[in-house]
């Protein structure tokens, strides 16, 4: 028998599904398309590049307009290094980007239910995957030992791909690419919601490296 109780439990959980069920959101449509937010973010890329110190301006007036709804127009899954902070690398302010940071940039249950969270309940059609050079993570997945405890879980989910160079340099640098790749690449294979938005063309997924030295970020061919 449904009860009052039965509803009282039972409607958190339905509200949940309903911010990431992409049939709720189907006649929504982002603000723009993902083209354009690439576009955007490599513009951003290059005035930082051209010159790091011209920071977009963080004012009252935008820190108001944020504060009562967010319209962010990509998710950024890139490395904790504190070297790494997306809003400056791509010249972004407040409320632009939805950024996802842990070491790696690897993609877990909740890193891929924060995402799902942005596709369907804030219709963002871009998503980036940013690795960057002299990625410690990366380098350790690439030795023979482990490193114990949650440490070590994570480690293990960095895909270093195969066939890579003799040379140390050059394979990190592979590997730091191919971990990029990979990961972009698995989100729509291990998320439903991803996976829906992207088959009907609401969504889009690339990858890149993020140079420590040049501030320049590469994109990453698609294979």
């Amino acid at each position: 028998m449904w009860t009052k109780r039965n509803a009282m439990t039972f409607a958190p959980i339905l509200i949940l599904w309903n911010l990431v069920s992409p049939a709720v959101f189907a006649q929504e449509k982002p603000t723009v398309t993902s083209e354009e937010a690439l576009q955007r973010l490599k513009k951003g890329n290059e005035k930082f590049v051209a010159d790091p110190s011209a920071s977009p301006k963080i004012t009252e007036e935008r820190r108001q307009e944020v504060a009562k709804v967010q319209r962010p127009f990509a998710i950024i899954l890139t490395c904790a290094d504190s070297r790494v902070t997306p809003e400056y690398i791509f010249h972004q302010g407040l409320g632009d980007i939805f950024v996802l940071r842990v070491a790696g940039n690897i993609a877990d249950q909740f890193e891929l239910g924060s995402m799902e969270f942005a596709v369907a309940n804030l219709q963002v059609p871009l998503i980036v995957v940013l690795g960057h050079t002299n990625c410690g993570a990366v380098d350790a997945a690439l030795g023979k030992d482990r490193p114990a405890g949650n440490l070590g879980k994570l480690i293990a989910e960095i895909q270093v791909g195969k066939d890579l160079p003799a040379d140390k340099p050059a394979a990190l640098d592979a590997a730091i690419a191919n971990n990029a790749r990979h990961q972009s690449e698995s989100l729509a294979k291990r998320s439903e919601v991803i996976k829906d938005f992207v088959e009907h063309k609401r969504l889009r997924i690339v990858s890149g490296v993020y140079s420590l030295e040049s501030g320049k970020v590469t994109w990453l061919e698609e294979k």
